[in-house]
């Protein structure tokens, strides 16, 4: 071996040993960086006190077999995520079944994912299900198009909050 090939092969392991520790430092800055960036999800604050982690409820089936999940993700004391989907007997999902126009409530209006979604999206934006519905669990001017009972969702909503509380 030559001095030129030795020099050229720990040039090399130098470059790669940079590399990564440049790619490790890329890594650990971008989530936080992607937050800050991103803002916060809400300024809005829970009712009580959360703490965080992912929090699930799923109800009794109902009359016509599906079995409503509701999960909440809690960040930083937030509820950052928000997912309601009802499930078959045979464990299909109406989100998937509506979105596949295997599960149709009216024929122009919004599919059940679309409305589910959006009953999510208010819960997250105001941190909690105060002027989400009305006495007849259906939603309120505050949140348009959606024309499902949102009953079970404020119920898997509220077993979740529960779950989820700093006592």
């Amino acid at each position: 071996m030559n001095r030129n090939t030795i020099s050229a092969n720990a040039r090399s392991l130098i470059g790669i040993a940079v590399m990564a520790v440049l790619s490790l430092a890329v890594i650990a800055v971008s989530d936080p960086l992607y937050k800050a960036l991103r803002g916060p999800v809400t300024t809005a604050s829970p009712e009580v006190p959360l703490a965080d982690g992912i929090y699930t409820h799923e109800a009794e089936p109902d009359s016509n077999g599906f079995r409503d999940r509701t999960t909440l993700t809690v960040s930083d004391g937030i509820i950052v995520s928000c997912v309601w989907d009802s499930f078959n007997s045979d464990g299909e999902s109406k989100q998937k079944l509506s979105m596949e126009g295997k599960y149709i409530m009216t024929p122009d209006g919004p599919v059940w994912k679309t409305q589910a979604d959006s009953v999510c999206r208010y819960l997250i934006e105001h941190q909690r299900l105060a002027g989400l519905a009305g006495e007849d669990g259906y939603t309120t001017d505050a949140v348009s198009s959606v024309s499902i009972n949102v009953y079970p969702f404020m119920n898997g909503v509220e077993e979740c909050l529960q779950q989820a509380e700093i006592k």
